[in-house]
């Protein structure tokens, strides 16, 4: 009898196209959006060479040093060396360079064809337009960067004068690049803080199905449905009948969830992380969550059919803001001033146990959120079948 409620409550529900589009298509054109809102903000902006032009103003006393079989002597293209390999095409470009007279060079600057003039001079002069405030970092750069070149040569001019013995061993040490901080990884995850609403999405999937849990709810009560009047006549144990019927809207539910991971997953290639396996486990957890919970709300009261699924929207709309649906840091904020609701609210547990598996290297996170998850599932599914199991009714 299992079996026979089983597939016949599973063909009833694949016949509900209302219920199909809002387990189904509504994530799938949801997280669409998300993508299409999203896609661009999660790039990394990538940096392109800083035009600029150089103004050549070499004379007599404008000398650079360099070596020439042990001996120093000046040259006037240090400078311009030095321009010519940062302004060479590559992964390494740091300039668009051209070379011209300071009245074009003001022109350029002008008409914003150009970010900074570079001036040949001793030391090194730079000018820059305060109209262009978008280009605040590129001038940053180009500061940084005139300021550590006269530093340089300034230390250069001064051990040649001084000590040109020591010259070949300073310009050794400024080929090197030392660095004094070492970067570290706390994990090799993806935490890409947009990938919450994605999380947020499957997780309000999930919970879709407290509408067909509900509805369960409600065919299984005479005074709601003539379906439940005719059920309560039946020789069949109440309990195998809800039991099958749980199980068969939790499968279906789990299928178009899976059919939207694997739409974000293949076709938006959402990053999820590699571990599929528990993905979907948690998925699972989540759908037969989502339908004991609408299971639960269905037998409150004697509300009807229509209060009662608006009652289910309500509260999974709620519990999705509260996890981060709506605001991707709201789980936080709710960690930070009442933590105890993020441990209550199924839709935080789902979002975070996705959130685990692709930040934290170990499960012990995932597996707390999921033991929570069948705590939660298991109160819901016994409250409900002790308030269903427990109605009488004077006549049918």
């Amino acid at each position: 009898m299992f079996i026979h409620s089983f597939f016949y409550s599973m063909k009833r529900l694949l016949h509900d196209k209302e219920q199909i589009f809002w387990s189904l298509l509504f994530p799938i054109i949801l997280g669409t959006m998300f993508y299409a809102a999203f896609s661009n903000l999660s790039n990394s902006e990538t940096f392109h060479a800083i035009p600029v032009a150089v103004v050549q103003n070499v004379s007599e006393t404008n000398g650079r040093f360099t070596e020439t079989d042990g001996a120093f002597t000046k040259t006037d293209d240090t400078f311009t060396k030095t321009i010519d390999a940062l302004s060479k095409e590559g992964k390494d470009q740091l300039f668009e360079s051209v070379y011209t007279t300071k009245e074009e060079a003001l022109s350029l600057l002008e008409n914003k064809k150009i970010v900074g003039i570079l001036y040949d001079e001793t030391p090194v002069a730079l000018s820059v337009s305060s109209d262009m405030s978008s280009e605040q970092i590129s001038q940053s750069i180009l500061a940084s960067f005139v300021e550590q070149y006269n530093l340089n040569y300034d230390i250069i001019s001064s051990i040649a004068r001084e000590h040109p013995e020591n010259l070949s061993a300073v310009f050794e040490t400024m080929e090197k690049s030392v660095s004094y901080n070492t970067e570290t990884a706390f994990t090799d995850g993806n935490t890409d803080e947009l990938l919450t609403y994605f999380f947020n999405l499957i997780s309000m999937a999930c919970m879709f199905g407290a509408l067909s849990g509900c509805m369960i709810s409600i065919r299984n009560q005479a005074n709601l449905s003539a379906l439940g009047a005719r059920r309560n006549c039946s020789p069949v144990h109440k309990l195998i009948s809800i039991f099958a019927e749980l199980c068969s809207h939790s499968l279906i539910q789990f299928g178009c969830v899976a059919v939207t991971l694997a739409y974000l997953t293949g076709i938006l290639k959402i990053d999820f992380g590699n571990e599929i396996g528990y993905i979907l486990l948690s998925s699972l957890v989540g759908c037969v969550t989502g339908v004991c919970f609408g299971f639960f709300i269905g037998t409150i009261g004697k509300l009807k059919e229509g209060p009662k699924i608006g009652l289910c929207v309500g509260l999974n709309l709620m519990c999705c803001f509260f996890s981060g649906l709506m605001f991707g840091s709201m789980r936080m904020v709710i960690a930070s001033v009442c933590p105890w609701f993020n441990h209550v609210n199924p839709t935080a547990l789902i979002a975070d146990s996705f959130y685990a598996l692709t930040v934290y290297p170990s499960h012990e996170r995932y597996f707390e959120n999921l033991l929570l998850l069948i705590v939660i599932s298991a109160i819901f599914a016994a409250a409900g079948f002790l308030a269903v199991r427990r109605k009488k009714y004077a006549s049918l």
